[in-house]
């Protein structure tokens, strides 16, 4: 059968009985629905063995735990004890470094702890506590003395019998509760044994809901004291070797120096990059190379379409023939008039013409340099046009490669000109780059969200398989710090601003 805590399902038991009609009647009074577990444990543990106490015990114990914290869990199960014990009033309360506190108090919903009633049910509870035993007032005559000395004051203001118990857990008092009957006769042997029934069953669960709502100061005194406590222990030399160990490799952290790098991401580049723009509007009619293709000055990279200018060539061939023509005309007749206009049109032709040479001549872009592409990707663009000065490829020089470092703007004041550093690339992580500062722009940009510098770095030994754009993380040496200052000094930078903004 299924056990639930509200609507979540924690768990799941199945009972076994010998008799099959006790085990029948057990299993119908598991599955039937209720308000709580507590009822239906009560009902099968009463059909089980209806001599003792402990489904009573189990539905009290569902009570305090049914509630969503120790103030509300308390007053209910104050509250249900009172009836069930027939009391006047029923207190609970928990121990606070050593002294009772009152949490609840039966059909009250409020109360003052500084009440002189209040103090006085207190004290009463610290009895039961400090002699670890249950205390009932008035005491009979084959009762063993006892300290009775706060009871008999609260009784004598109150005229109720009395009795006291401590709740433990672990073998150390977490609360106590009191029971208060009206009149001066003590009660019967049968309620005392169920009030220390549930003593011992509310003490650990009532030491559990203390512990989950402890503040984290209060953990924090717990676990030192507790430590404290491993270290006074002369028999067991283990605490204090962790300490001395831990007590010194603090002060290794605190005052040996370390190198102190500064990691930021770093990309690959030509150490000269040249591009090829597009020296006339016109369309792609041909791509020779691709990103990583290695090509030799000279190398036809990108032909444009000549069909227009080609076109155009003719056009003014043609024009100036007939203007050379006329002018040979005029020349025979000695029309010196007809003459000097047929020459200059002749030579804006011949300019013309010579204008749409060169432009044919362009229109097949060659490598200015050797070098290897790394941008430029026509393949995919053929007849599309282009306006003149796009860029059309980009070339970076073989085997010459720099390296640019995005430092973040918090750590740039530590980098200088000359530091060294390693790069490990995404591609071969296990083989460090070695490399050296040599210039840190001082204009900031944004990269992925961060203010960042860009710091160009000279790689002392190239790579067989080096590529402008290959990326990694650099570290920069510089200098040495404690290992303490570069685990800390970023919070404490943090601080510091924060501190600074919200000053006046």
């Amino acid at each position: 059968m299924p056990l639930f805590s509200g609507d979540r399902s924690m768990g799941a038991v199945a009972p076994t009985a010998v008799d099959g009609k006790a085990e029948n009647t057990l299993l119908e009074n598991l599955g039937k629905p209720g308000a709580g577990i507590g009822a239906n444990l009560q009902a099968a543990v009463a059909t089980a063995d209806s001599g003792n106490d402990a489904g009573l015990v189990l539905q009290l114990q569902d009570s305090f735990l049914r509630q969503a914290n120790l103030a509300a869990g308390a007053v209910a199960l104050v509250n249900e004890l009172a009836q069930v014990l027939a009391c006047e009033r029923v207190t609970l309360g928990t121990v606070d470094d050593r002294k009772i506190d009152v949490v609840a108090v039966s059909n009250s919903a409020e109360f003052k702890p500084a009440q002189e009633l209040m103090r006085q049910i207190a004290a009463a509870m610290q009895e039961a506590v400090d002699q670890g035993n249950r205390i009932v007032y008035p005491v009979a005559s084959t009762d063993p003395i006892r300290i009775v000395l706060a009871l008999a004051d609260l009784h004598e203001r109150s005229g109720h019998a009395l009795a006291s118990v401590a709740l433990v857990a672990g073998g150390k008092a977490v609360g106590a509760v009191l029971a208060e009957w009206r009149g001066t006769t003590p009660p019967n042997q049968r309620r005392l044994e169920l009030l220390d029934s549930l003593a011992c069953a509310i003490g650990p669960l009532l030491a559990l809901r203390q512990s989950a709502e402890r503040s984290w100061s209060d953990r924090g005194a717990g676990m030192v004291s507790r430590t404290w406590q491993a270290m006074a222990r002369r028999k067991d030399p283990a605490p204090k070797v962790l300490a001395l160990t831990l007590l010194a490799a603090l002060s290794a952290a605190a005052f040996v120096p370390v190198s102190y790098r500064i990691g930021a991401p770093g990309r690959i580049e030509g150490a000269v990059q040249r591009i090829v723009a597009a020296p006339l509007d016109g369309y792609l009619a041909k791509a020779n190379v691709r990103p990583g293709d290695s090509v030799r000055a000279g190398d036809v990279l990108v032909e444009l379409a000549d069909q227009d200018l080609l076109l155009e060539q003719r056009r003014w061939e043609g024009t100036l023939a007939q203007h050379e023509n006329s002018y040979a005309a005029a020349l025979a007749r000695s029309d010196r008039a007809q003459f000097v206009i047929t020459q200059g049109k002749a030579g804006e032709a011949r300019a013309q013409l010579e204008l749409v040479r060169q432009q044919l001549a362009r229109t097949r872009l060659l490598a200015p340099i050797d070098g290897v592409v790394i941008k430029g990707d026509l393949s995919q663009g053929l007849g599309a046009p282009v306006q003149r000065g796009d860029a059309l490829i980009t070339l970076a020089p073989a085997e010459r490669y720099r390296l640019i470092v995005d430092v973040d703007e918090r750590d740039i004041a530590s980098v200088k000109t000359g530091q060294r550093g390693q790069l490990a690339l995404a591609s071969s992580p296990g083989d460090p780059l070695g490399f050296v500062v040599e210039r840190v722009t001082p204009v900031a940009s944004m990269q992925d969200g961060r203010n960042a510098f860009e710091v160009e770095a000279r790689l002392l030994a190239a790579a067989p398989l080096l590529r402008p754009g290959l990326q990694g993380i650099a570290k920069i040496e510089a200098g040495e710090r404690s290992t303490a200052w570069i685990w800390t000094h970023r919070g404490i930078d943090w601080l510091r601003l924060s501190l600074w903004s919200w000053g006046p």
